[in-house]
């Protein structure tokens, strides 16, 4: 701008590998510096209060950015695909870090967070798949939907007691996962067994899915199992969902791919969207009595499904419930064929309207 504060735009053909922002600069604009190629090191002093939008996405020549102590946002998508970014230390005075500020730093190995910082946002660390370990200070009070998504290194996380909410998926595919301590003064979350709850521990929020252990049984005072809990745990065979647990979430223990046994508690009413999707060891399920309603998608794609067990309280099975269940032979319906003809049964269920139908008379159930 005229007075030259407000830094627009970087010539991003130059071939010099430094830069520093000049003093008078207090503002770096959304996408200033965004696809230079060259840059490996940025430095922004202290007269910078704020970094713009995608202000250094793709600048995938980026090894190292120095952030001055007066920047108190850094923007969405600020260093979006900086995938040689190897470390970053953002200072106390940074307020905010935008929805995928650092989303596929592949590189980023180290972060240090101020002690100013109050929220993460949507994705800001997603797909970080270098980072082992991040310490989130207690000033930080939320963590944003997917904040860090597929970071496939990250082994432990620990939530301090000033964070009151936590974002759908937010430590979704992180494969090495192991462990995620809470804080005991945390009012609003609580860790068992390395394992994310609510603070009254009946909903169980995210299974640590790097964990090498085959069998789970959900604690007995656990009433729910949040969206995506257990969502691409590779190790897990056996899951006991307790007769306390009464609702399973969207996508709870979807891309469980070696998951061969689940046994279902007789208070669950209703099975989530792709609860079960993608499962492709399942080879059978008993949806108990109590379930009123099969989500969509439910168990699309257990390729090897051969039998399913439905229990006379479902009224109706979604979309693509059985999708894609390619070896699904017999259905045993806990109720009369009337009943059966009674249950609403959404569109692409052929596998399932097509298997053998024993109806509770045949069984002798």
């Amino acid at each position: 701008t005229k007075d030259k504060t407000t830094f627009i735009q970087y010539a991003i053909g130059k071939t010099a590998t430094e830069f520093t922002i000049p003093d008078s600069i207090t503002s770096i604009g959304n996408h200033a510096f965004r696809s230079c190629t060259s840059l490996t090191s940025v430095t922004i002093g202290n007269s910078v209060t704020s970094i713009g939008e995608a202000a250094f996405s793709y600048c995938d020549s980026l090894t190292s950015v120095t952030i001055g102590n007066s920047v108190t946002g850094i923007g969405n998508e600020a260093f979006f695909l900086c995938d040689s970014l190897t470390s970053i230390v953002i200072p106390d005075s940074v307020t905010s870090i935008g929805d995928e500020a650092f989303y596929g730093c592949t590189s980023l190995t180290s972060v240090t967070i101020g002690n100013g910082v109050t929220s993460i946002g949507d994705e800001a660390f997603a797909s970080c798949d270098s980072l082992t370990s991040i310490d989130i200070p207690d000033s930080v009070t939320s963590i944003g939907d997917e904040a860090f998504y597929d970071c496939d290194s990250l082994t432990s996380i620990v939530i301090p007691d000033s964070v009151t909410v936590i974002g759908n998926e937010a430590f979704y595919d992180c494969d090495s996962l192991t462990s995620i301590t809470v804080d005991e003064n945390n009012t609003a979350f609580a860790s068992i067994d390395g394992n994310l709850y609510n603070k009254d521990k009946t909903t169980l929020i995210q299974y640590a899915i790097g964990k090498t252990a085959t069998e789970f049984t959900i604690p007995d005072d656990v009433t729910s199992i949040g969206s995506s809990a257990f969502e691409s745990c590779d190790s897990l065979t056996s899951i006991v969902i307790p007769d306390s647990v009464t609702s399973i979430g969207e996508d709870a223990f979807a891309w469980c791919d070696s998951l061969t046994s689940v046994t279902i508690g007789n208070s669950v009413t209703s099975i989530g969207d792709e609860a079960f999707a993608w499962c492709y060891s399942l080879t059978s399920v008993t949806i108990p009595d109590s379930v009123t309603s099969i989500g969509s998608s439910a168990f699309s794609s257990c390729y090897s499904l051969t039998s399913v067990t439905i229990g006379n309280g479902v009224t109706s099975i979604g979309d693509y419930a059985f999708f894609d269940c390619d070896s699904l032979t017999d259905v045993y319906y806990s109720g009369t064929e009337e009943q059966w003809n009674g249950i609403s049964i959404g569109s692409e269920n052929r596998k399932l309207t097509s298997a053998n139908i024993h109806f509770s008379a045949d069984t002798g159930s």
